[in-house]
């Protein structure tokens, strides 16, 4: 399927993420360090993955790239949810072969023949496909003296948590493992992801490990400074485009944005496409929405429709939300309020709360891997600062949206058993927080809420 792969057609006219020129340098450097086998040598594939909008597809198509303009380049499959051709396993199998009989031609004739033998081969397991139509054509070739020394050998998967199904997801990486274990061609495979519970499982099983390598797109590549440049660039642009006065903005405002930003290269791009996105638009006047300062036109003026979309992807995938918007509203309402001191930023002391069973609260939010993160300790961090804007607007949120009055009602009602009925740590011991204060704060912003 061409409108997957990284120099398709469809994947231009959808302004494909890149990465913005001097950024992400040193993630591109290690990954093509694991690529020359530099590093990592027996490691055959490697896992990118990172909080959703983190910037994983634009290091991809970039990868892919410089691959490309190397001679190192063999596939790619980008998947993508929103279009149908791209978000199925189906179309993977034969999109992978054409390319590397493109890539290498002497393959063409061996694959043709393994499809007129049989012609039902892409209704067939990705084992059996990937078996018969790649890995047993290489060896063909192999044994024919053929020299795989300078054929291209990259193959790079990207958006695999956007395919139909966590099983097919699981078992692609299973499948690609297996093949290519014993390939004659040193081929390297490339996944980038998030880190959805199901894939960590999957990545941590003791037939893929042997053959892993990783990079966590977390605090050792931090991307503030790669984003702030993004943005002073992208704002220049805009600033020349509409002959707006310079300087403009200002660095407290580029800084702000990307504060704002957490980290995760989606908030920054969404909000420059907002900005200068509209010709009939003043951008000063759309800079002052995103930073609240005035209000929108009206409802089909979206500054965060990316934001809303990706929101709403991920909480879509949980089963039970009632639960989970308890947990939400904790971590984004009442742990502002109760202050640092009385605060529950961690799991244990969430289902300690809630009276829950210990570890409950982790598994609500194992479906959240993309946006939230909880340590193997049950220490949790908000990936996305805008987060709390999405859940505490209606017009943006929806059903997911987070009631600030009612859920301080709720807990107060806790906090007042809690008072009444103190529960024994896991040792055994009284477990009496400051109730008392917590029931004050949160009852006194009950009113101001109200008033």
């Amino acid at each position: 399927m061409a409108s997957a792969t990284h120099n398709s057609l469809e994947r231009q006219r959808t302004d494909l993420p890149k990465c913005h020129p001097n950024t992400r340098v040193a993630v591109i450097k290690r990954l093509l360090g694991w690529i020359k086998s530099e590093i990592d040598f027996d490691a055959f594939i490697l896992w990118l993955y990172g909080a959703a909008g983190a910037g994983k597809s634009a290091i991809a198509q970039t990868l892919a790239e410089i691959c490309q303009e190397e001679g190192l380049l063999l596939a790619t499959f980008f998947f993508w949810k929103d279009t149908e051709e791209c978000n199925k396993i189906d179309r993977f199998i034969a999109t992978i072969a054409y390319q590397i009989t493109c890539a290498i031609p002497a393959l063409c004739p061996l694959i043709d023949e393994a499809l007129r033998y049989d012609p039902m081969i892409f209704h067939k397991s990705v084992d059996i496909a990937l078996a018969k139509l790649i890995i047993e054509p290489l060896r063909r070739l192999h044994s024919t003296g053929f020299d795989f020394k300078c054929s291209p050998f990259v193959i790079i998967i990207d958006g695999l948590d956007e395919c139909h199904g966590s099983n097919i997801q699981s078992g692609l990486v299973k499948s690609l493992a297996v093949a290519f274990r014993y390939s004659p061609l040193r081929i390297r495979v490339l996944i980038a992801s998030r880190p959805e519970v199901y894939l960590q499982s999957t990545f941590n099983s003791l037939s893929i490990q042997p053959h892993l390598s990783r990079l966590a797109l977390s605090d050792e590549y931090s991307a503030e400074k790669d984003i702030y440049q993004f943005l002073k660039d992208s704002f220049d642009k805009i600033r020349r485009e509409h002959n707006l006065a310079s300087p403009w903005p200002s660095a407290d405002v580029l800084h702000e944005i990307t504060r704002k930003s957490s980290g995760q290269f989606i908030f920054a791009s969404t909000t420059v496409n907002y900005i200068g996105g509209d010709p009939d638009e003043l951008p000063t006047r759309r800079l002052d929405v995103i930073r609240r300062l005035q209000p929108p036109r009206g409802e089909e003026d979206l500054p965060y429709a990316g934001l809303n979309s990706l929101y709403n992807h991920v909480l879509y995938s949980v089963r039970d939300i009632e639960r989970i918007k308890q947990v939400l509203g904790i971590l984004l309402i009442i742990n502002p309020i109760v202050g640092r001191k009385d605060a529950m930023r961690s799991a244990d002391r969430i289902d300690t709360f809630l009276y829950w069973q210990r570890g409950e609260t982790k598994a609500c939010l194992r479906r959240l891997a993309s946006i939230i993160e909880c340590d193997e300790d049950g220490f949790i961090s908000i990936l996305h600062a805008s987060l709390s804007d999405f859940l505490l607007d209606p017009s943006r949120s929806h059903q997911f949206y987070l009631c600030r009055e009612s859920l301080l009602g709720n807990c107060v009602a806790v906090a007042l058993r809690h008072m009444h009925q103190p529960v024994l740590d896991e040792d055994g011991m009284s477990f009496l927080p400051s109730w008392t204060s917590i029931v004050q704060v949160l009852i006194c912003n009950m009113f101001y809420s109200r008033s």
